[in-house]
């Protein structure tokens, strides 16, 4: 493939299907909404170099006068493409295996197992090559599609990724892991967290410290806070086989002591972080989720972030991934021995470097557009211009039922909007997709060649605290009009890719919703409708299939993940 591909592809019933999460995410079983599927569309390729960034002035002053193509340069992913640079990630859901585990399992899922950012953070996406004078570079990639005679829509798709190496990012670690040893862990469970955890031992960071907590009804320090090295790391590894499974759950202390370790971290030190590992919901001492999560807000208090690791198939992911969201951190769930190991080693020998913290992320619209959905952000929007004020609340775990998104909401009087507390050093890159609305009566010759909007982002570097600052605007060039009166434009296939994938997480969470509800026919309409548009959409990548989708999970993961849950729902 020479260059940028632009889809120039008719997308019937595109509103109708992004629409189905609203309803699903809010708990609401809406009836199934069908795509009408007519016409022809091609799927077009040439040169280009849409989405330029722009200079906006950086924390030390000075005027960034680079350029870098949104749309265009994107490189073929690999090892020998050291260009493509680090990918970054914020915080909370990093992948849906919990939800995949039940239906492996042919459990039906329930409302709030998967969420939305879950779901596009465990899914690599191709992004262009990072710029290496700035530390977070932001790609902002546009889809204007419209049906015959229908207002246009867009997805606005914004990725992130450094020009750094590991090596520059790297911090002075303090980690405290807190492990559960309850009575429920017995088994398999316990063997594969000690499996991961030795895998862990093995590839800390040098200079690494590094403490044990384990917790059945009581809480014990079974390895004492010390820098790993030679002369202690055997002790480390035998601490770890000599945890035994017996006793309740006592989630409440342990997160005390794990916090009370990591704040006593001595100075030096440039991030202290707690990892969090449970396989259930609390059984012993103080139970109330308000005061669980209240330790977790007091470590974050003390500068210790908490990240979360849920394992087997009875713990709450709604409490999991509340504490990884009000911990700054990061949720992980651990189906068997293989994954973690690669949770432990491939991915939190990553995601354990956070590389910017506070990003702030704004966009101004052209005139008349609106945002529809921001997935997984809260926002606001004032004349134009959006500011996104952070990741919507996780659910919460008294109500693990009740997926709602709420309403954007007005950040705290005195506080800087921040969208991303921590962006984590990552092997894939992470996605913020966004849906926006036309003006009334637009016609394709108000859209061709528009800049749909201008993002604006800043942040503070976590290794040595410098801040940045810069602007990238969203073009929509080539924008072509179908003969049958539709039209539509992919700034890549990467976007293209995204939108399908986006569609497809989206009518998962919706069909579990109206399961969930007892709205059998719906739910099993809701994945008919999208594995339909997958399919032609499918068939209109294919030949960018081999660059844009080839990590796993896919695309073609996805359509198996519509088809395991409608046979789920069959029964």
């Amino acid at each position: 493939m020479n260059g940028i591909a632009l889809g120039r592809v008719r997308l019937a019933g595109w509103a109708a299907v992004l629409g189905l999460a609203l309803a699903g995410c809010a708990g609401d079983a809406a009836p199934a909404t069908s795509a009408s599927e007519g016409g022809s569309g091609t799927y077009a390729s040439k040169d280009t170099s849409s989405d330029a960034s722009t200079g906006k002035t950086n924390g030390s002053g000075a005027t960034d006068a680079g350029t870098t193509t949104g749309g265009g340069g994107i490189q073929t992913p690999g090892a020998g493409n050291a260009d493509m640079g680090i990918g970054l990630k914020p915080g909370g859901a990093q992948d849906i295996a919990f939800f995949r585990q039940k239906l492996a399992s042919a459990m039906l899922p329930k409302p709030g197992d998967m969420t939305i950012e879950g779901w596009l953070n465990e899914h690599d996406t191709v992004l262009p090559p990072a710029k290496k004078d700035r530390a977070v570079t932001l790609h902002a990639m546009a889809g204007v599609m419209a049906e015959p005679g229908a207002q246009p829509s867009a997805v606005l798709q914004i990725g992130l990724n450094s020009g750094k190496t590991l090596a520059d990012v790297q911090t002075t670690l303090s980690l405290t892991v807190v492990i559960d040893r309850s009575g429920s862990m017995a088994g398999d469970k316990l063997a594969f967290v000690k499996a991961g955890l030795h895998a862990l031992a093995e590839q800390l960071p040098k200079g690494t410290r590094l403490g044990l907590v384990s917790f059945s009804s009581t809480v014990t320090v079974p390895f004492a806070p010390a820098v790993i090295d030679a002369s202690n790391v055997q002790a480390l590894h035998d601490a770890i086989d000599a945890l035994v499974a017996d006793g309740g759950t006592n989630i409440f202390q342990a997160l005390g002591e794990g916090s009370a370790l990591c704040q006593a971290t001595p100075v030096g030190f440039e991030q202290k972080r707690i990892l969090f590992l449970s396989d259930g919901l609390p059984t012993v001492g103080t139970t109330g989720f308000d005061s669980i999560l209240g330790q977790v807000t007091e470590a974050k208090a003390g500068g210790c972030s908490v990240s979360s690791v849920g394992v087997g198939l009875d713990f709450s992911p709604s409490l999991m991934n509340a504490i990884a969201q009000k911990g700054n951190g990061t949720a992980w769930f651990l189906p068997n021995a293989q994954a973690a190991k690669e949770v432990f080693v491939q991915d939190l020998e990553t995601m354990l470097l956070p590389v910017a913290e506070k990003l702030t992320l704004q966009f101004k619209l052209a005139n008349g557009w609106k945002v529809a959905e921001i997935y997984g952000f809260k926002w606001v929007e004032k004349d134009g211009e959006v500011t996104i004020t952070g990741p919507m609340e996780a659910v919460g775990p008294t109500d693990p039922g009740n997926p709602d998104p709420g309403n954007p909401e007005d950040p705290e009087v005195g506080t800087d909007p921040v969208a991303m507390p921590t962006l984590f050093a990552s092997k894939r890159n992470g996605l913020v997709m966004a849906r926006l609305i036309a003006p009334a009566n637009t016609q394709p010759a108000d859209l061709a060649n528009l800049t749909l909007a201008t993002v604006t982002y800043g942040y503070t570097l976590s290794k040595g605290g410098a801040a940045e600052q810069f602007s990238v605007p969203v073009q929509v060039p080539g924008l072509v009009q179908i003969p049958d009166g539709g039209l539509a434009y992919f700034a890549n296939p990467a976007v293209h890719r995204a939108w399908l994938l986006l569609g497809d997480g989206l009518s998962l969470i919706q069909a579990v919703a109206q399961a969930e509800a007892g709205l059998t026919a719906d739910a099993q309409a809701t994945l008919a409708v999208q594995k339909q548009l997958h399919d032609k959409h499918m068939a209109l990548l294919a030949a960018d299939l081999p660059v844009y989708d080839a990590s796993v999970p896919n695309l073609g993961d996805a359509a198996d993940l519509l088809a395991a849950l409608a046979k789920v729902i069959s029964k």
